[in-house]
C-alpha cells in the first residue's frame, strides 16, 4: 500500500506537470525567420503590411496585437483596424498579447480579457486567434495552467531585438544601430531558425530595422523563409480556432461581408466559457497509463 500511494503521488505530480502549457521559444521549422511585432496595431502598422505585401509577397509574419494600450487605441481607429484586417487576409498571422497589455490575476477576469481580445480580433478578421503571447513574456504557474485550459499555445521568442529601448541606446539612430549590431552577431550562428521580438509601434523597426532584415542581413541569400509563427512551428492551420489559412491576394479579391467600423468591444461569459475543456487526447493517455501502473503496482 505504502508503493501504492508513492506511486499515485508521483504519477499524479507528473500528470499535473505535464498539462501545463509549456513557453514556446523557437521554431521547429528548419531554415525559417519568425518576425513577429507586438503591441499593434498602431499608425506604423499599415507601412509595414504594404512593405510586406508590396516587396516581398510570398513572406509573411506574425502580429501580437492589443486592444487598448498605446494612444489613440486600436479599437477606436478605423486605420489600425483596417491594416489589422489588410495583414490577416493577406496571410499574416494575427495573435493576441491581451487586450489592455496585462493579464489579470484573478482567473474569471484573465479569461474575460482574453475573450475581449479575441472578440476584438474576431470582430475585424473574421477569426479568433490561438495564439498567445503575454506582456513582457511574463506569465507564471497559474497564468500557463489557465493557458492550457483554455488551450492557447503560449510563444516567446530567442532573438530579441529590444526595439523598443531607447533609453540605453539614448536615440532612436543609436536604437536602430545597436539592434542591428545583436542581429548579426545572432545571424551570423547561422542557426536552424530564428523567433525574432519586435514591435510595430516603433516608426525606426518599421523604416529602418525591417528593411535591414530582409535586404541586406543575407538571410534569405542563406536560404531561410520569413514565415509565420504558426508555419514555423509546422502548425499551419493551428493558428486560428477556424482551422481556416489565407492566402495573398489583391485587395479587390477581399471578402467584403467584413465592415470595418470603430470597434467598442463588449464581453458576456457563459459559463461554458469558463468551464475546463475536455482532456487532450494526450492526457486521456496519460491517465490510462497512470490507471494500469496503479492496478499492477497493487
Amino acid at each position: 500500500m505504502k508503493y501504492l500511494s508513492f506511486a499515485s503521488f508521483i504519477l499524479i505530480f507528473g500528470y499535473i506537470s505535464f498539462i501545463r502549457t509549456e513557453f514556446i521559444y523557437s521554431c521547429k521549422e528548419k531554415k525559417t525567420i519568425a518576425l513577429t511585432f507586438d503591441d499593434g496595431p498602431h499608425k506604423y502598422t499599415k507601412e509595414l503590411v504594404d512593405y510586406f505585401i508590396n516587396e516581398y509577397p510570398d513572406d509573411r509574419i506574425t502580429f501580437f496585437q492589443v486592444g487598448k494600450f498605446h494612444y489613440p487605441f486600436a479599437i477606436n481607429v478605423r486605420e489600425y483596424q483596417k491594416a489589422m484586417r489588410k495583414a490577416h487576409h493577406n496571410g499574416f498571422q494575427i495573435a493576441s498579447h491581451t487586450f489592455e497589455h496585462k493579464i489579470p490575476d484573478d482567473e474569471y477576469e484573465f479569461k474575460k480579457a482574453l475573450t475581449k481580445m479575441d472578440d476584438f480580433i474576431e470582430e475585424i478578421t473574421g477569426d479568433r486567434p490561438r495564439y498567445f503571447r503575454a506582456p513582457k513574456g511574463h506569465c507564471n504557474k497559474e497564468c500557463q495552467d489557465a493557458l492550457e485550459k483554455w488551450d492557447y499555445r503560449l510563444i516567446q521568442w530567442d532573438t530579441d531585438t529590444n526595439d523598443w529601448d531607447l533609453v540605453t541606446s539614448g536615440s532612436p539612430s543609436q536604437r536602430v544601430e545597436d539592434s542591428i549590431k545583436f542581429l548579426k552577431r545572432r545571424f551570423a550562428k547561422e542557426e536552424d531558425s530564428y523567433l525574432i521580438l519586435m514591435h510595430d509601434t516603433q516608426n525606426y523597426t518599421v523604416s529602418d530595422i525591417v528593411p535591414w532584415i530582409m535586404k541586406r542581413s543575407g538571410m534569405k541569400e542563406k536560404g531561410y523563409k520569413f514565415v509565420t509563427v504558426a508555419e514555423c512551428l509546422g502548425d499551419k492551420k493551428g493558428m486560428y480556432r477556424s482551422g481556416k489559412t489565407y492566402f495573398k491576394k489583391k485587395e479587390s479579391n477581399i471578402p467584403k461581408n467584413n465592415t470595418i467600423n470603430t470597434v467598442a468591444v463588449t464581453t458576456t461569459l457563459s459559463n461554458d466559457a469558463l468551464s475546463i475543456k475536455p482532456m487532450t487526447i494526450i492526457s486521456c493517455i496519460y491517465l490510462t497509463l497512470m490507471t494500469i501502473l496503479i492496478n499492477i503496482i497493487n
